[in-house]
């Protein structure tokens, strides 16, 4: 037998919530919805489905290799150049292009705890030592401030998740301008914006991309796969420096993403009323179910994003509610994979699907405390 590394020998794999599939064949149920992967309830955009279907009759042919359509597109989202963009198979698959290309052997890599798993799960997989900064206590909340005195001469890349997927929190443009002037200019500050269209004109967030022009160790992800609701066809984008960009684009796989991943994300950028109706759900959403959480005396944590974590009194007490959620229809994220073992998240969905939801929730807490 072929012997791996002691580090990939070690190293735990992303698990990812049940499917709808193997729920309904383990509970013999017929009606099943599923809130545990922050997909967007309304489906795909209409105009990236028709804009795929009508891509089919081209699939002997290869997509283009610079995604130049797609790469014009999204500059103008922000002001940008298309050299300022780069294209991937989800913004995970540019997250393994970057660790690739730009680590080396006795670098380092530092992030936060309770943060995106998928991060974690890749940085593990190379032998770089992995640093995690505890968060802020009590407040579910990167500490910057933490992560920045823990920089040395070996650190080379920093993974910062704003909205943070699960705890829905969020780094303020002035806590990241002030960390960015902290960290020196050879350090790659990856800020992961997945939840960028939840979280937009809310409150005091802020996309990093106002910091681009001054800071060119920075690269932002996004993705198609939440507000697009194409996350089945695997397909995100990086803004960086022309620099960082050009490099991605050659490391990565050639034919990276399909052609009818690009075709499809470029008729989702054109899908306003959309984008318009997910963003609305989603607040409505969140009005709805946190108001069903405050009811319930649930601790939950203010998000920016289209989930809301929930802290249980135990872990236990998360396995039961997640077992009679299932039994019941509903499928929920336990967050014990991302250090939260007393944690849950729950993705906002449709109005059918939040009301289920929260009777359902209701009714395990009277079971368990009549």
């Amino acid at each position: 037998m072929i012997k791996v590394s002691d580090y990939i020998e070690n190293l735990k794999p992303y698990v990812p919530g049940m499917s709808i599939d193997e729920i309904k064949r383990k509970f013999s149920l017929e009606r099943i919805y599923k809130l545990a992967s922050n997909e967007n309830s309304l489906g795909p955009s209409p105009k990236a489905v028709e804009a795929m279907k009508n891509t089919l009759a081209q699939l002997h042919r290869y997509p283009d290799i610079s995604a130049i359509r797609l790469r014009e597109k999204i500059s103008l989202i922000d002001s940008l150049s298309p050299e300022n963009i780069a294209i991937g198979n989800g913004s995970e698959g540019i997250l393994a292009v970057l660790l690739r290309a730009f680590l080396v052997p006795g670098d380092e890599v530092i992030s936060s705890e309770k943060t995106f798993i998928g991060f974690q799960v890749l940085a593990r997989g190379r032998e770089q030592k992995f640093i995690e900064i505890p968060m802020y206590p009590g407040e579910f909340r990167f500490n910057l401030k933490a992560i920045s005195n823990a920089v040395n001469d070996k650190t080379k890349i920093i993974y910062i998740c704003n909205p943070n997927n699960p705890t829905g929190t969020i780094v303020n443009g002035d806590e990241l301008e002030e960390f960015l002037q902290s960290v020196p200019r050879e350090v790659m500050i990856i800020i992961d914006e997945a939840y960028y269209e939840y979280a937009r004109g809310r409150g005091n967030y802020e996309s990093a991309v106002k910091f681009l022009s001054e800071f060119d160790n920075v690269v932002i992800l996004r993705t198609f796969s939440k507000i697009y609701g194409i996350a089945g066809i695997r397909i995100g984008y990086s803004i960086s420096s022309p620099e960082i960009a050009e490099t991605i684009m050659k490391v990565k796989l050639p034919f990276e993403p399909g052609i009818l991943a690009q075709e499809g994300a470029i008729a989702s950028l054109d899908d306003e009323d959309f984008v318009n109706r997910s963003v609305r759900m989603n607040s409505e959403g969140y009005e709805y179910v946190t108001s069903i959480y405050g009811e319930l005396k649930l601790n939950y944590i203010p998000s920016y994003a289209n989930f809301v974590m929930i802290r249980m009194n135990s872990e236990g007490e998360v396995n039961k509610l997640t077992e009679y959620l299932l039994r019941n229809g509903v499928i929920i994220r336990p967050l014990k994979p991302f250090g939260l073992p007393d944690c849950l998240r729950i993705t906002i969905g449709t109005p059918e699907e939040n009301s289920f939801m929260g009777n359902n929730l209701q009714g395990f807490l009277s079971e368990v405390y009549p």
